[in-house]
């Protein structure tokens, strides 16, 4: 938004009932706003909906090379982001399942990420992982992208019901249109 008014920017498809899970489909941004942070805008929007519905998503795969790059970026802010709101003692006792109903990431990216990033290590003769935090590189990242990259939702101005299947919903009537209303973002 300038003083001209709204631009066209970019747009992402979702679909209404993805048996993969999916929470995107299809995401582009116009060359000319391309690197101003629209990408992760969308991606993180697409998140926000995955939350709203209550169930974790993750992109139709595979990825391109960028797309896997803005996505992996993307992830690793929203779980380092989780990572520096919580104490130094419930950190060792977070889950994936945790982490994954804060982001509405699946257990698979987040485990990816984990894993790429060096939080998740394998403990010798035994059969599970660590986690292993280096809390000032894990701030510093989160300051980098939040100065590169302001932009944000506020998920208090979402006015969008989730598509409702038989047997979904006991008190909530499906609604006729699946619309959504973002006033500020």
């Amino acid at each position: 938004y300038d003083s001209m008014g709204y631009h066209f920017a970019g747009y992402y498809s979702k679909e209404k009932r993805s048996v993969q899970g999916y929470n995107l489909s299809c995401i582009m941004i116009l060359p000319s706003r391309q690197r101003e942070g629209y990408g992760k805008l969308l991606i993180e929007f697409s998140y926000l909906l995955s939350k709203k519905e209550g169930v974790p998503g993750s992109p139709e795969k595979p990825l391109s090379d960028f797309g896997l790059l803005s996505y992996r970026s993307y992830w690793r802010r929203a779980i380092y982001e989780i990572i520096l709101h919580m104490s130094l003692k419930d950190i060792g006792a977070i889950s994936i399942d945790a982490i994954s109903k804060k982001t509405g990431m699946t257990a698979d990216d987040i485990i990816s990420t984990m894993q790429t990033d060096g939080l998740l290590q394998r403990r010798p003769g035994v059969s599970n992982y660590a986690l292993v935090v280096d809390l000032k590189r894990i701030e510093s990242y989160v300051e980098q992208t939040r100065e590169k990259n302001p932009r944000r939702i506020d998920p208090s101005k979402l006015r969008w019901a989730p598509f409702l299947t038989k047997g979904t919903a006991t008190s909530i009537a499906e609604p006729k249109d699946e619309e959504v209303s973002v006033e500020e973002l």
